[in-house]
Formats: C-alpha cells, sequence, structure tokens
C-alpha cells in the first residue's frame, strides 16, 4: 500500500510541482517576452532618439520622438496590465492539484 500511494500519489506532486511548473513557467514567461516583442517595445526604447524611416529631416526628428514616446509607453502599459494576468495563470496551475485534495479532506471531517 506505502508503495502505491509513493508510486502513484507523492510521484505525481513531485512531477506537477517540480518538473511540471518549470515548463509552466517557461511557457508563462515565453508568452510574455512574446507580447513584448509583439509590442515592438525594446527596438522603440532602443532607438527612441533616432528618426523614423530613416527620415532625417528636421520635421522627421521632430515628429519620431513623440511617436516613439508613446509607443513605448502604451506597450509597457499594456505589458502591466498583462503582467498579473500571467501571475494569476500560474498561481492557479500551482493550486490546480490541492483543491481535490481539500474537498476530500473537508468531506472526511463533515461526515
Amino acid at each position: 500500500m506505502l508503495n502505491l500511494l509513493n508510486r502513484y500519489f507523492i510521484n505525481y506532486f513531485i512531477w506537477w510541482y517540480l518538473v511540471q511548473s518549470k515548463i509552466i513557467l517557461g511557457r508563462v514567461f515565453g508568452a510574455w517576452m512574446f507580447l513584448m516583442n509583439l509590442l515592438n517595445v525594446p527596438p522603440m526604447l532602443k532607438n527612441i532618439f533616432k528618426p523614423l524611416y530613416q527620415d532625417y529631416t528636421r520635421m522627421g526628428r521632430i515628429i519620431a520622438f513623440p511617436i516613439r514616446l508613446t509607443w513605448v509607453l502604451v506597450g509597457l502599459t499594456v505589458e502591466l496590465l498583462l503582467l498579473p494576468i500571467f501571475l494569476i495563470v500560474f498561481i492557479i496551475y500551482l493550486i490546480l492539484p490541492v483543491i481535490p485534495i481539500y474537498g476530500f479532506a473537508s468531506f472526511l471531517l463533515n461526515a
């Protein structure tokens, strides 16, 4: 019986929290980085003082800074608004295996 408990129950939690959580955390971080690259924030921040589309005229230089600054601010705002959602998804993933155990324990205590 103890071997069966160790084989299926304990190994499941080891797999869920140690092996699989690294994979899920990598996917959540990958989705966040994909969104960062989709919004093009790092290149816009890197080139914030360079003219858009290599337009080196005075008007091109004047227009480029507000456009890039707005782009960066909107992109960072979207990122910061979605970061808690990504973290909540990961926390829900970590809580999922505990829910049936809690339900079973509360059933046994109330029976």
